[in-house]
């Protein structure tokens, strides 16, 4: 039995901002607006991408520390988010023990809930939905208790990953990367980046919370997902 899964997703946006009525292209240009006072370079694109009513995963990743001490990796993705979700809903009907992931708690499993709503996808493990904070389970947010839900302090999974000495999961692709990357069809860099996050989150919950020593990535036992 597995006593704890980590997890990670991609996501793009899952209609054109044209599709939606003229309404909903109002209000989702206003918050865009907003937010480009900030950021300039934030988009319908980037919007859509990290909200779970305008944006769709297009890979789930998922794994765990063998007791050999190779990290197991799967992914499941494609165009059916429906079914991946279906696919995912029955990976965690038997998890008892904890979902770890990096900052999961404001992005990953919230937008999960979301689009499982939108697909009128029943849970199978009510753990699952329990997002109360400032808890180490069912989930591990792994960002949120190594910073102690500061904020100010928290840095990026790459930059904490090389102040470990982690192997990093940002060397050929990035988050903004990805929606380009899914329109050309580029699965195994989808798949592979995401895979290599759950991977480096792994590690540093197993260095900094288990004290064992960094996996080397030769033990990442990727899934070699391909075409969808």
């Amino acid at each position: 039995m597995v006593d704890h899964l980590a997890l990670d997703i991609e996501t793009v946006p899952a209609a054109d901002l044209a599709d939606y009525s003229e309404t909903v292209q109002e209000k989702i240009q206003q918050k865009i607006e907003r937010q480009q006072e900030r950021n300039p370079d934030f988009d319908y694109r980037y919007f859509a991408s990290i909200h779970g009513d305008f944006g769709k995963i297009v890979c789930l990743s998922m794994g765990y520390i063998h007791p050999g001490g190779k990290i197991k990796l799967k992914s499941l993705h494609g165009h059916d988010e429906s079914q991946l979700l279906n696919e995912f809903n029955e990976v965690i009907r038997s998890i008892n023990g904890i979902f770890i992931h990096y900052n999961g708690l404001n992005f990953d499993i919230p937008f999960i809930l979301q689009r499982m709503a939108h697909h009128g996808i029943r849970l199978t493990n009510e753990r699952f939905r329990n997002l109360a904070r400032f808890r180490s389970e069912p989930h591990f947010d792994l960002m949120q208790q190594y910073y102690n839900w500061d904020m100010q302090k928290v840095l990026s999974l790459g930059i904490l990953a090389e102040l470990h000495g982690i192997p990093s999961p940002k060397e050929d692709l990035s988050g903004d990367k990805v929606y380009d990357a899914y329109v050309n069809n580029e699965w195994e860099r989808i798949v592979r980046y995401c895979e290599f996050d759950v991977a480096t989150t792994l590690n540093l919950w197993n260095k900094v919370y288990r004290y064992e020593p960094v996996i080397g990535e030769s033990n990442y036992d990727f899934s070699g997902a391909g075409r969808k």
